[in-house]
């Protein structure tokens, strides 16, 4: 029997929803650079690094998309695998929000290729999930809190919503 997008062997949450992180601006193109910045942060919150586990296959998909809340400028702020969910679809059509200096929020989703074509390990997922709201605006939700218990299917592909906090 093929393994779906919905079975709970596909999907690992006790890694990434037991890790901290902080997104920022910066962006990474070294993993073992990153791999030590989320060691020394696990360190710094929990005086341990014990949680965090690279190389653990957290996601057993050749490609997902997650989805997180962000304010943008305009339709230009999205990257070249990212979409508006459908509730947002026409939001650029509105004015910008004057309180949000001029910025409108929104939920995007972000299509990630898994490296080897088979899985996601801990570190390119959280590598991945930060360099993707490098370029974004995350008001004061920028710790990483975890993901969904479980994907869904939005589009035909596993989706997991990123769980940001202030």
């Amino acid at each position: 029997m093929e393994k779906t997008a919905t079975t709970a062997e596909n999907y690992s949450p006790f890694t990434l929803n037991k890790v901290a992180w902080t997104f920022s601006a910066q962006f990474y193109t070294d993993r073992e650079e990153f791999n030590q910045e989320v060691i020394e942060y696990q360190n710094r919150i929990y005086k341990t690094n014990e949680n965090w586990k690279p190389n653990e296959v957290v996601f057993d998909f050749p490609e997902l998309q997650i989805q997180y809340m962000a304010w943008v400028k305009g339709a230009s702020d999205l990257l070249e695998n990212e979409t508006l969910i459908e509730e947002d679809r026409h939001v650029f059509e509105e004015e910008p929000n004057e309180e949000e200096d001029d910025m409108y929020q929104v939920e995007i989703l972000a299509k990630l290729t898994a490296d080897n074509g088979k899985h996601f390990t801990a570190l390119e997922f959280l590598l991945k999930t930060h360099n993707q709201q490098v370029n974004k605006e995350l008001g004061d939700h920028v710790f990483f809190e975890g993901t969904d218990e479980k994907p869904q299917l939005i589009e035909g592909i596993p989706t997991c919503y990123i769980a940001c906090g202030s």
